[in-house]
């Protein structure tokens, strides 16, 4: 089935986007549910686990006195790797949803297997853009904590400003270069160029967007906290387990939105800049 909201050329609708998001979602449960669990969930729960495994094991080491403490620069570097496996396999997914949006627009029936097989063709580029995108936002939030212990009174707050805020705005401005690598077939630096394009004076609407999104995911963040608290109080279980569990379904719904949003935003921005129909959009399905 085409997309439900197409919307007049020259024109951005956020409705549109939201209507369309909400369509594919409702048109393809069980599809969305397993690219969620497979590509989202389960790697986030393994990165979980490894990352809270390591601090346990520095932290038993230092305690006992029988070596020094763990060096910063291994402790980060250990982070990285570990955010590195949830990551990029969740990049990937997003390239098998991204395919599954365009097939779904051009009114075909997207298959896991097809769209898997895709994302697979095109791995390098998904790689190349996840990679790029991850070390940013990694480095802003590595450059807000060591502000924070060098200049504890105000060297957060400046370091968000300098750059979390600045690698905010360019993930913005590159969300659609998964999709366009998927659709045109460029190559990561290429549909990095190609996304901020595209987004080129849509980029408020489209913070709008994803504000809506964070919104919606910190809601669904505070719930599980209170439902999780209330199942301890009742029945106790390892808290790790439960902290992990819930933070993976949330990163599940988290990717699995922004995923389809971006591709929707990716066929409406095309429609706004370049004209054509869904037909014109994505025609080409091998």
């Amino acid at each position: 089935m085409a997309l439900e909201n197409p919307g007049a050329v020259g024109k951005f609708r956020l409705g549109g986007v939201v209507g369309d998001t909400l369509s594919f979602i409702g048109r393809n449960p069980v599809l969305a549910l397993a690219v969620a669990v497979c590509f989202f969930v389960l790697p986030s729960l393994l990165s979980a686990l490894l990352t809270f495994a390591y601090r346990e094991r520095a932290a038993f080491l230092v305690g006992g006195g029988r070596v020094e403490p763990f060096s910063v620069a291994v402790y980060v570097g250990f982070l990285l790797v570990a955010g590195l496996l949830g990551a990029l396999p969740s990049f990937l997914g997003h390239a098998v949803l991204s395919k599954a949006v365009l097939e779904d627009a051009n009114g075909h029936s997207p298959s896991i297997a097809r769209c898997v097989q895709s994302a697979l063709h095109c791995l390098v580029p998904m790689l190349g853009i996840g990679l790029t995108i991850y070390l940013l936002w990694f480095c802003a939030q590595q450059a807000v904590v060591a502000a924070r212990l060098v200049f504890p009174t105000f060297g957060g707050g400046v370091a968000f400003i300098l750059a979390v805020v600045p690698s905010i705005v360019w993930v913005l401005g590159s969300l659609a270069a998964v999709p366009v690598a998927m659709r045109e077939g460029l190559g990561a630096t290429a549909s990095i160029r190609r996304s901020r394009t595209l987004t080129k004076g849509h980029r408020w609407p489209i913070f709008g967007l994803f504000l809506i999104v964070f919104v919606l995911v910190l809601a669904l963040r505070m719930g599980f906290v209170l439902g999780f608290d209330f199942a301890l109080m009742a029945a106790p279980l390892s808290i790790v387990v439960v902290n992990a569990t819930a933070n993976g379904a949330i990163t599940g719904i988290a990717w699995l939105l922004a995923s389809v949003i971006a591709t929707t935003t990716y066929i409406a921005l095309r429609r706004v800049k370049e004209g054509g129909g869904v037909d014109e959009l994505v025609d080409v399905f091998s």
